[in-house]
């Protein structure tokens, strides 16, 4: 999806920028979009951000400060997925036998994997 000139989007804080405070969504608006950028402003600040239109990252030859979305559930979306994929993952890297799977159990796991 392109976005458009006067759109609101919204950009979560991440790395460096979320050091030491709490990570936030915040609106922002589409002020440029050209071939192969566009441009974001915050809403009631004055900094503007370039993101590649080809899967929309942060263009800085430094580390990236922000992320984002088109929308919030896009973000809730995104962020209930690395929760479950962390929790899925943690207990399987941390299995030694101390979790009793049953055969049962252990083939609906498979099943579901391998879709």
């Amino acid at each position: 999806m392109k976005p458009e000139v006067g759109q609101q989007l919204f950009s979560l804080n991440i790395g460096n920028a979320a050091r030491n405070i709490e990570q936030k969504l915040t609106p922002v608006e589409v002020v440029r979009v050209g071939r192969k950028y566009f441009t974001c402003k915050g809403v009631g600040r004055g900094g503007e951000t370039k993101y590649l239109l080809d899967g929309w990252g942060e263009n800085t030859k430094y580390c990236v400060k922000s992320r984002i979305y088109a929308d919030e559930q896009s973000y809730h979306d995104e962020k209930e997925r690395r929760d479950l994929y962390s929790e899925i993952r943690d207990v399987f890297s941390h299995y030694r036998g101390t979790k009793d799977f049953s055969l049962e159990q252990l083939r609906e796991i498979h099943d579901i994997i391998a879709r």
